[in-house]
């Protein structure tokens, strides 16, 4: 090639090399030969500040520089193995560090006099301002993805519990109509079991079976008296009323409700074993209500275990206190329930037993009676695994507000 050919490509490949984006400088005997006009402006440095400087100029000094996480310092190491180093930090002539991909090559002369090594930096420092920038708006919009579930969440609560208010003030209604066609034959019943008392009376006066004749229609009259007051119940179901409040020792209600039930039990093979706790505080409530939830979850579970078709099984009752509740647990073994009638169960009018069996309501109101006690109701249940029901009633609703 003639020398003036050589001459021009050398001027090409000088101009090609200082405009080159990236920044690159030769490095012999660990000093800077060269340096384009990229590496000026990465560094801060003047060319004719650094030719012939140490290259470790660049280098970040150890505890007085910082560098970002998940950042590496130049080292002189990295000049021994060529390749390319990700996330390198180098060092500006103002203090500050750049974040740079560094390649590094080797290159070997005809001479050992002539291999010199080539440095490439490419300047990162605002694409991983960008990633942590990137990063912070994922955190942020992840929390309030977070943030907007939690809220959709509680309206959907909200929602729910507006349908169930719904649903409870349609059942009051039609409860005061049902009560009135009630109420009159109960009335009826309770009449001619008196009068049955009092024909009866001179017939078996020295009869050994008289007591219980006496006794059987004593629990005639008894009955229909709580069915009286039950209905009542219902006439307010949809308004607030402390009618019949008074202090309630609720083993006694347990007690009250199990013997109502204690023929049906026994005749379907039923246990009822009791675990109460000692010095338990008495609740300030209407017994009757209260012994009604206790009736409804007692024959629920009674169904329960009917439907096992085994012909036995077992109601377990614990009652403890937990700090201003006091709590009743009613466990059976029966058939349980999956997760579509669990979350359902104390829907007015939702059953799972066959026409004619239950209207579905037995549930609903323990709810109801529940929440204006500023008590509650929770259900935990498997399929064949039998349902658990926890009931907390506070020793005084109207300590809570």
């Amino acid at each position: 090639m003639p020398q003036s050919a050589q001459a021009a490509a050398a001027q090409r490949f000088e101009l090609v090399f200082d405009q080159a984006s990236d920044a690159i400088c030769t490095i012999v005997g660990g000093r800077i030969e060269a340096c384009n006009r990229a590496l000026e402006e990465l560094t801060g440095y003047l060319r004719q500040e650094i030719d012939g400087d140490e290259v470790m100029v660049l280098a970040p000094r150890p505890g007085s520089t910082r560098i970002p996480v998940r950042a590496r310092a130049f080292t002189r190491e990295m000049l021994k193995t060529p390749g390319t180093y990700e996330d390198v930090a180098v060092l500006r002539k103002d203090g500050y560090t750049r974040m740079v991909d560094l390649v590094v090559r080797v290159v070997s002369g005809k001479t050992d006099a002539d291999a010199f090594t080539m440095l490439i930096f490419r300047d990162v420092t605002a694409k991983k301002q960008m990633e942590r920038e990137l990063i912070t708006k994922h955190a942020e919009l992840r929390n309030a993805f977070v943030e907007l579930e939690r809220n959709n969440a509680e309206l959907k609560a909200m929602q729910e519990t507006l349908v169930q208010a719904g649903k409870m003030a349609a059942l009051g209604e039609l409860a005061a109509g049902i009560a009135h066609e009630l109420n009159q034959p109960l009335q009826a019943i309770r009449g001619y079991a008196q009068e049955l008392g009092l024909e009866v009376a001179p017939f078996i006066s020295a009869a050994p079976q008289k007591a219980d004749i006496d006794s059987h229609l004593k629990q005639i009259v008894t009955g229909v008296d709580k069915m009286s007051s039950i209905i009542k119940y219902l006439r307010t179901f949809t308004r607030k009323s402390t009618e019949g409040y008074d202090w309630v020792d609720i083993h006694g209600v347990v007690t009250e409700a199990m013997q109502m039930l204690g023929r049906q039990l026994e005749s379907r093979g039923v246990e009822v074993v009791k675990f109460f706790s000692e010095g338990l505080p008495q609740v300030f409530a209407n017994p009757v209500q209260l012994e009604q939830v206790f009736i409804n979850l007692a024959t629920n579970a009674r169904d329960s275990i009917e439907s096992t078709g085994r012909g036995s099984g077992r109601i377990e009752i614990h009652t403890r206190q937990s700090g201003k509740f006091v709590e009743v647990v009613f466990k059976d073994d029966g058939v349980g329930m999956d997760e579509r009638t669990k979350s359902k169960a104390f829907n007015p009018f939702f059953t799972t037993k066959e026409v004619g069996s239950g209207m579905g309501l037995g549930l609903s109101l323990s709810y109801g009676i529940l929440n204006k006690l500023h008590g509650s109701i929770l259900v935990e249940s498997e399929l064949g695994r039998g349902a658990e029901f926890l009931v907390r009633i506070p020793v005084d609703y109207r300590e809570l507000g």
